[in-house]
């Protein structure tokens, strides 16, 4: 029987049925070499990130990790780095040991009286005496270990005293030693205790609205400047100092010392921000106070000096600035009238419809940029005494604002109730009266009629 080969087998296989195709086999090749440019590519990538951020001091502290740094006596051929310490000139050897300076040889002449005593000269014989030893140079060697000078501490500066006088009394000595940082606790307390203002709110003063009780004029015409305003009666001719210190009622600390280490005559502002602020304007007063309120207004610096959501901006349309100036005044009562610092809206048009509504209230305006009409009693600010904090620049700036006043009379003047501006000014204010210069309330400023003195 003759056998089939492939040929015959392909024409006998059934119709229709098709051969299975062939495999194909997978090469991972491609794969491998993506996975490596990627895994390389990336490594790499971030190692360059790395390298682009480092500093070149980094990258040399990165190569120089090895290399730390030595004394001068710790270097090869400096000092006695290595090997035994050799003993002064005028010392005998150990027994057996060589004698450096054998009697008779030169270096053993007595040093000088003005050598010092740490320091002894070795020298080596000359070749005649030691024909075996080389010739070296005389080397100074240092005989005993260098220590290093002690020096005797200072004695401590000489703490400074302030003693002064003020209507309230004399203040307690007030030390403070230079090197030590300013304090509350080192401020002086009021030794005779001021007479309270009287209580608030006053009858007929006030009037109720959907943002809370407003301060308006009363029947008979009392002005809540007047009525509010601390009793100041002199009859010396001596130009008006304005102190003003704001920012109180956020910080607790800074606004109760403010409110019991400062002098009564001294005004003190109020945020409209800080808790419980019926109580902090009851506190200030009954501790002698004139209290104005922080209108908070766009400065310099806006936005990122944000005045906050009841904050009067230049943008804002003059019906939500109104609106936000009634719910600040409802904020509390007993406030001769509202401080604005110097800033883009004290210099703009939309500071102008503000004051007529403060001037309807029968307010005070202390801040600059009241110069169109209808306005009400205002007073300028003369400036800020710590602009600049640290004690040579407040001083400076005290002595600046006193010759001001003397020169061209009453002014009113920022400050904050930071240590170092208290430290500095509470003498000072007690040294007002010696200089010329008469230490008031800021309403004392405004004229009978309502114009500044």
């Amino acid at each position: 029987m003759d056998t089939l080969d492939d040929d015959d087998l392909f024409l006998l296989r059934p119709i229709g049925v098709d051969d299975p195709p062939p495999r194909r086999s997978i090469s991972l090749r491609p794969f491998l070499v993506v996975l490596a440019v990627a895994v390389l590519g990336g490594g790499l990538g971030t190692g360059a990130y790395f390298l682009s951020n480092l500093d070149t001091r980094d990258v040399i502290g990165l190569l120089d990790v090895a290399d730390q740094p030595r004394l001068a006596i710790q270097m090869p051929g400096r000092g006695a780095a290595k090997g035994p310490a050799m003993p002064p000139a005028d010392e005998a050897p150990a027994a057996g040991g060589p004698m450096l300076n054998p009697p008779g040889s030169p270096g053993t002449d007595k040093a000088p009286t003005e050598a010092p005593p740490a320091v002894a000269a070795v020298s080596v014989p000359p070749s005649h005496e030691a024909p075996s030893q080389s010739l070296v140079p005389p080397v100074q060697i240092d005989a005993k270990p260098t220590i290093a000078p002690v020096i005797a501490p200072e004695a401590p500066p000489a703490p400074i005293i302030v003693r002064q006088e003020t209507p309230q009394g004399p203040l307690r000595p007030l030390p403070r030693a230079i090197d030590k940082p300013p304090s509350y606790a080192a401020l002086p307390v009021i030794a005779v205790k001021p007479k309270p203002l009287g209580a608030v709110p006053a009858d007929g003063m006030t009037r109720h609205s959907t943002f809370g009780p407003l301060p308006v004029i009363a029947s008979d015409g009392r002005q809540s400047w007047q009525v509010y305003a601390r009793p100041f009666e002199s009859k010396d001719n001596k130009p008006r100092l304005a102190i003003i210190v704001g920012g109180l009622g956020m910080d607790k600390e800074a606004t109760d010392i403010a409110i019991e280490r400062l002098p009564p005559d001294v005004t003190l502002a109020f945020s409209p921000y800080a808790g419980g602020l019926d109580n902090w304007v009851k506190k200030a007063r009954d501790a002698g106070h004139e209290v104005l309120l922080t209108l908070p207004v766009e400065e310099s610096g806006f936005p990122a000096r944000d005045p906050g959501p009841w904050g009067l901006t230049t943008s804002a349309r003059a019906e939500d600035n109104a609106e936000k100036l009634q719910r600040v005044l409802a904020r509390t009562a007993g406030y001769v009238g509202v401080l604005a610092q110097d800033g883009p809206f004290t210099k703009s048009k939309q500071l102008a419809p503000i004051l007529a509504m403060l001037k309807e209230r029968g307010l005070l305006y202390v801040g600059n940029g009241a110069d169109a009409d209808p306005k009400p009693p205002s007073v300028a600010l003369a400036g800020i005494l710590d602009s600049e904090v640290f004690r040579d620049a407040v001083e400076s700036r005290q002595k600046a604002v006193a010759g001001q006043v003397r020169g061209k009379g009453p002014q009113a003047v920022l400050a904050s109730a930071r240590p170092a501006t208290l430290e500095s000014m509470i003498p000072w204010l007690g040294s007002l009266a010696a200089e010329g210069v008469l230490l008031a309330p800021v309403s004392a400023l405004i004229g009978p009629q309502g114009g500044k003195s």
